[in-house]
């Protein structure tokens, strides 16, 4: 459990606006840092990209985000996924344009976001008694720094606990 849970904790942000990219690997994810900058951009992304997901009736059947694909531990195949998506939607393009976010980007920040939030709850419950070697503990401790704004985000974009 702990190989999964800090692979799940990984994600990283190094991506150039319209240009094409490597598919996400597990490394690109697993040296990711949460930081307040990105995430002032993501918050603003997720409030546009949840007001195109609750109006557009293409994510009732098939949301963005959900706790099965969370939890899925195939978090690089749920990035790129997210990317495809992400970049195929021109509301949801122009959501993250507006935000200044690429689409890769949007979706590591989710990922090592969702992934931290998971582990933080399991620090808290006392499933875990620390964070795998591994993983990045700083996510979890900008989490801890950041819980009622991040609850918030989360749950506009559909991952509830």
């Amino acid at each position: 459990m702990s190989v999964i849970l800090a692979l799940a904790l990984a994600g990283t942000l190094t991506a150039t606006a319209h240009t094409p990219q490597a598919p996400i690997g597990i490394y690109d994810l697993a040296d990711y840092r949460l930081t307040s900058e990105v995430f002032d951009r993501f918050k603003q992304a997720s409030r546009l990209i949840a007001e195109i997901t609750r109006h557009d009736s293409a994510f009732t059947d098939a949301p963005l985000f959900t706790k099965d694909i969370a939890l899925s531990g195939d978090a690089p195949a749920m990035a790129s996924s997210l990317v495809a998506r992400l970049e195929n939607h021109a509301g949801l393009a122009g959501a993250l344009q507006t935000a200044k976010l690429t689409p890769r980007e949007y979706a590591k920040f989710a990922i090592a976001l969702i992934a931290a939030h998971l582990a933080h709850g399991f620090l808290n419950a006392g499933v875990l008694q620390r964070v795998p070697s591994g993983a990045p503990t700083e996510n979890v401790k900008f989490v801890e720094e950041h819980r009622a704004q991040i609850a918030m985000v989360l749950e506009d974009i559909g991952v509830r606990d």
